[in-house]
């Protein structure tokens, strides 16, 4: 008889998704903009809106929420694209060192 190998709860799958969000932004695989939107869906799921951390990423999600990421730049012109992609660098790295700061924040509060 084997032992079957114990699942995560689904909060503390949340709690890996927020750690790993984090991580990415700090090593540059996802841009803010786009951990932002990460951010605010489990930010929902967890009803975590007195996260002060996550309340920075929330104004982000607000501040960029022009940009287009995902399916969504199907429905875009390619020049409109290179525009808006153009914005949307200069933007994070405007803001790319503070959002460091929130996610390393983040991982301390959610890192298992």
């Amino acid at each position: 008889m084997s032992n079957p190998i114990p699942q995560p709860d689904y909060r503390q799958t949340l709690h890996d998704s927020i750690v790993g969000t984090a991580e990415a932004v700090i090593g540059r695989s996802v841009g803010v903009v786009e951990a932002a939107r990460r951010f605010m869906e489990v930010a929902t799921e967890l009803d975590a809106w007195e996260d002060e951390d996550l309340l920075y990423f929330q104004e982000l999600d607000s501040q960029s929420d022009a940009f287009p990421l995902g399916v969504a730049r199907e429905q875009w012109d390619p020049a409109a694209l290179v525009r808006e992609d153009h914005a949307r660098a200069r933007f994070e790295q405007s803001v790319y060192a503070h959002a460091v700061e929130h996610c390393r924040a983040l991982i301390a509060r959610y890192h298992r």
